[in-house]
C-alpha cells in the first residue's frame, strides 16, 4: 500500500499548495460569485481544478455561494485528501457519486466552464445536471491578480531560470563552436528537471503546448512554426512534426 507522504520532493520539501493559500483563494472566489450573481460553479478543468483544492485528480469540485465547497474524486481519493492537505483541507473531498445521482447530490444547478471544456464534455454535464450559464471568466479574471505566496513562487522559478541560463553558458564556454542545439538544452533541461519540473507547458490557447527548452540558433531561428512565439526552429525532439 503506497503512503502518501512519500509525496515530496527529491530533497523531502513539500510541494502541497498551504491550506492558507487555498483557503484565501476559495474565499475571493465565494467573493467574486456572490458579486456575479452565480448560485453555484463546478471546476472539472485541471489547472483551475489545482488552483481552487491543490490536486488535479480526476472529478470536479462544487464550489456553492453559501462557501460549502467539495471536490468529488474519482482517482485518488487518498492523494487528493493529501495534496488537499489533509486534515487541513479547508473543503471537503469525497468520492464521487454516480453520474445519474450528482444533480441529487449537488443539489443546485451550477455553472460550468463552457469555454474552456470540450463541447461534448459540456452537452453530458448539462444533461445530467441542467444548464446554470457559464463561468469561465470568473476563474481567469480571479487567477490574474497573484498572491505573496503565488509572487514567492515566481521568484523561485526565476531563480531556477537564471541557474539554467547559466548551465548553458558554461557547457558553451567549455565546448565552443560546433556545440548542438539539442546539447545546449540538455543541459538547461537537466537543472529545471532536478528541480522537479516535468518537461512540457501547457497552454490556455488551445492546442498550445511547448518543451521547456528549445534553442534555436543562425538560421534555425528564422524557420517558423505552430507556436506563437518570435522563433521556430527546425526542431530536434519528438514534437518536431509540429514546428
Amino acid at each position: 500500500m503506497w503512503n502518501p507522504e512519500n509525496l515530496v520532493g527529491p530533497d523531502g520539501e513539500d510541494w502541497r499548495v498551504p491550506p492558507s493559500e487555498l483557503e484565501l483563494r476559495q474565499q475571493q472566489l465565494v467573493k467574486q460569485m456572490i458579486k456575479e450573481g452565480f448560485d453555484s460553479i463546478w471546476i472539472n478543468d485541471p489547472v483551475d481544478l489545482y488552483w481552487i483544492v491543490g490536486n488535479r485528480q480526476a472529478g470536479g469540485v462544487h464550489i456553492r455561494s453559501d462557501g460549502g465547497i467539495v471536490q468529488y474524486v474519482r482517482s485518488s481519493l487518498k492523494r487528493a485528501l493529501h495534496e488537499s492537505g489533509g486534515d487541513d483541507a479547508p473543503h471537503r473531498v469525497e468520492a464521487h457519486p454516480r453520474m445519474a445521482a450528482l444533480a441529487d447530490t449537488l443539489g443546485t444547478t451550477p455553472a460550468l466552464q463552457l469555454g474552456r471544456i470540450p463541447a461534448s464534455n459540456a452537452a453530458f454535464m448539462q444533461e445530467k445536471i441542467g444548464n446554470g450559464g457559464d463561468c469561465t471568466r470568473l476563474l481567469w479574471g480571479l487567477r490574474e491578480t497573484k498572491s505573496e505566496w503565488e509572487i514567492d513562487r515566481m521568484r523561485e522559478c526565476g531563480l531556477i531560470q537564471r541557474r539554467m541560463f547559466e548551465a548553458i553558458d558554461d557547457l558553451g564556454s567549455a565546448f565552443g563552436e560546433g556545440i548542438t542545439e539539442i546539447e545546449l538544452a540538455a543541459a538547461a533541461d537537466e537543472v529545471s528537471r532536478a528541480e522537479g519540473f516535468g518537461g512540457m507547458i501547457r497552454m490556455r490557447k488551445w492546442p498550445m503546448d511547448c518543451d521547456r527548452v528549445v534553442i534555436a540558433s543562425g538560421s534555425s531561428g528564422a524557420i517558423p512554426s505552430y507556436f506563437d512565439s518570435a522563433i521556430g526552429g527546425s526542431g530536434s525532439n519528438p514534437m518536431a512534426a509540429l514546428g
